[in-house]
């Protein structure tokens, strides 16, 4: 039964923690819950305790690859948190944790600055509109500093970052922060090795710290006239008067507050849990969410109310091999209860939740009713994809998707015996519900299953799963690119269809034009001339999609293309030979619009040593890579970032662990997909 306190949704806090990789989310995420007494004992990501890090995988590399939602209180807030990965092969993982934040704390190495993961999760939050603080973490480490980080912050991310604290020590000697909205000093002694204790101290500003707190009272000036006054009056202002012009400068997304500490040295956490409920939003702060009656295409929106109608998306899936499908659901709108029926606006379905949980990481907590504003765990949704909306029957609503990257790499599988391969496919097919970056399909040529992913860990993860969770034992290939095709000439097509088929006679006709598109287009489908109902539209574009599925040269997907439907159908035509029709009208446009075979590009940022630069740049350019610059981290470390086919660089952690003896480190991500230069075969 559900015995939760009655919600006031202005004490909601739907937030998470983003960074690079080892900038330490899931560190600074375990201090929070303990702080807040979510856990009794602080976990740890280097033995394989932390609490939001609870799949074996994880456990074993010591990273984040799923999301994980669990929820706290603090100082009667509610926080629902979010934890991200950092790995870029996993960045849908943030995207669809981004899609149903409201606030996002972005942590940053503070002897690193800005690296390529925490930039890239950075413009997500830009493309959301997700209001943020930032987190110099690791301010006890070797080189850290805190106002080249704010550099690396203001040259490559915004100028609208304005430090609220100041450092107690530097590197080693870290040992607290100056609050400079409150004029106070917060120091941490080894006395306390878990950091709940401090010593709060009245200060007095010396020259830099009045630069700094100017500075955050001149970003915030047009938001309260009278701040101006009571600073030219006093020379400092009212820390409540303060802090609520700050909250609407940074829900509106005009100033992104800056704090310091070390988490795995247990500085500097509560000030921040504080900055979350004082500066980030609850969900009644943020503008209604607009969406489109799913029947008439018409814009509709819902306020964040208990009383309005019932609206939610679902923004992740996990597939257990014994619980089945759990989706996890961020409720708008309205409630919801357990054994009620509501609206899937894709399917237009209706669908009953059987159960309702408050999630804990991998454990959860059975509720009676989801409210709006909650992040809650749901079972029994039969036909359920990411991105789906869930509505009221009597109100629909569908709210805009998620965009995710497309998978890039490739390996065979195939089952170690025999007897398994219905039980391979039925995990295969599972798991792409649950991860939408990650394909499945059969080779038309050999019949052999290909999966697709992210990267090379990313499928190293997927393999790992089938083995240890689900119990299939499996065989696969090497990695290889996956390729894409396009073609570069426009082409018309008219194509009928006349057939006796089992179904009886059926007959097709349609009229298009294949038009190749600019490089990171994707696919545009025009279908504006003909006309149909919003449900044949989207079965439409599912025919479109599948024919693009397997391109013309070698069955890789075809790309950058716009499918433009003239006409369609006319009299004596049947649905399915239109179909069949169109099918065969892109199959015949493909081939004749002069096909190109396309490669992924990396755009890769490598953090080397300075004495093994040169030798990194050398490899780069042995493989094709151009190296667009060379950036000083500090006085031990530059960033090279170039880019290069993916192609040549499949194995390279191996490589750059070799060059620089087991100290450098890299990030990439695909760029962009060019013209083959040389002749490939197919994997």
């Amino acid at each position: 039964m559900d015995k939760r306190p009655s919600l006031d949704i202005y004490k909601i806090r739907n937030i998470g923690f983003a960074a690079h990789i080892d900038a330490g989310k899931t560190t600074t995420t375990e201090r929070v819950l303990f702080y807040s007494k979510k856990i009794h004992r602080i976990g740890e990501v280097d033995e394989g305790s932390a609490t939001t890090d609870w799949m074996e995988q994880e456990k074993e590399r010591g990273i984040t690859i799923v999301s994980a939602a669990i929820t706290t209180f603090w100082k009667e807030h509610q926080f629902n948190i979010i934890d991200t990965p950092g790995h870029v092969d996993f960045t849908a993982e943030v995207e669809r944790a981004l899609r149903v934040l409201d606030g996002l704390i972005v942590i940053f190495d503070a002897s690193a600055g800005v690296e390529p993961q925490s930039e890239t999760v950075w413009h997500q939050a830009e493309r959301y509109k997700i209001p943020r603080l930032i987190f110099f973490n690791k301010m006890d480490k070797t080189a850290a500093d805190a106002f080249k980080s704010l550099e690396s912050v203001h040259k490559r991310l915004t100028q609208k970052a304005v430090f609220f604290e100041l450092p107690v020590g530097s590197e080693n000697s870290f040992r607290g922060v100056i609050d400079l909205v409150e004029k106070k000093r917060y120091i941490w002694t080894d006395e306390d090795r878990t950091g709940e204790t401090y010593r709060i101290q009245d200060v007095e500003f010396d020259d830099d710290m009045l630069t700094r707190y100017e500075e955050i009272v001149y970003a915030v000036a047009d938001y309260d006239e009278g701040i101006l006054d009571e600073y030219s009056e006093k020379g400092f202002v009212s820390p409540v008067r303060l802090k609520k012009a700050v909250r609407e400068a940074v829900i509106r997304g005009d100033l992104f507050p800056v704090f310091l500490g070390a988490a795995k040295k247990n500085i500097g956490v509560q000030p921040l849990m504080d900055a979350i409920v004082d500066y980030l939003p609850s969900p009644l702060d943020l503008p209604p969410v607009k969406g489109k009656n799913p029947k008439t295409g018409e814009e509709v929106e819902r306020k964040r109310d208990i009383n309005e109608p019932f609206s939610a998306v679902i923004f992740k899936i996990q597939v257990d091999k014994h619980a089945g499908i759990l989706a996890y659901m961020r409720v708008y709108s309205g409630r919801v209860r357990v054994n009620e029926k509501v609206l899937n606006a894709r399917t237009m379905k209706g669908e009953r939740l059987t159960r309702l949980y408050e999630m804990q990481a991998n454990r959860k907590r059975p509720v009676h009713e989801a409210r709006a504003g909650e992040i809650v765990g749901v079972v029994g949704i039969k036909d359920v994809k990411t991105g789906d909306t869930l509505c009221a029957g009597d109100a629909p609503i569908v709210f805009e998707g998620m965009h995710f990257p497309e998978p890039v790499v490739s390996k065979y599988v195939e089952p170690r015996y025999v007897r398994d391969l219905e039980k391979l496919e039925q995990t295969l097919k599972a798991l792409e519900v649950e991860d939408p970056t990650f394909r499945v399909k059969k080779d038309r040529d050999t019949g052999q299953i290909v999966m697709t992913g992210m990267g090379e860990l990313h499928l190293e993860i997927i393999e790992d799963r089938l083995k240890k969770d689900f119990g299939v034992e499996v065989r696969t290939g090497k990695p290889q690119v996956s390729y894409r095709e396009t073609i570069t000439k426009d082409v018309d097509v008219a194509e009928h269809f006349e057939k006796d088929l089992s179904t009886g006679k059926e007959v097709g006709y349609v009229h298009l034009k294949l038009i190749p598109l600019e490089r990171g287009k994707g696919i545009v489908v025009d279908d504006s001339a003909i006309n149909m109902e919003i449900e044949q539209r989207d079965y439409l574009r599912k025919i479109v999609d599948e024919s693009l599925s397997f391109g013309p040269l070698m069955g890789y997907p075809v790309t950058d293309i716009e499918v433009r439907i003239v006409s369609m159908g006319g009299e004596g035509t049947t649905p399915l030979g239109n179909e069949l029709a169109l099918r065969m009208g892109i199959e015949r446009g493909l081939k004749e619009g002069e096909p190109v075979l396309l490669e992924p590009y990396l755009f890769i940022e490598i953090l080397a040593p300075q004495e093994f630069v040169g030798s990194v740049i050398g490899d780069l350019t042995s493989r094709g890579g151009e190296v667009q610059e060379i950036v000083p981290v500090n006085e031990y470390v530059s960033n090279i970032r170039a880019y290069a086919p993916l192609r040549k660089m499949m194995g390279y952690a191996v490589a750059l662990r070799s060059l620089t003896q087991g100290r450098g480190n890299f990030w990439m991500k695909v760029a962009y997909f060019e013209k083959v230069k040389e002749k490939i075969s197919k994997i």
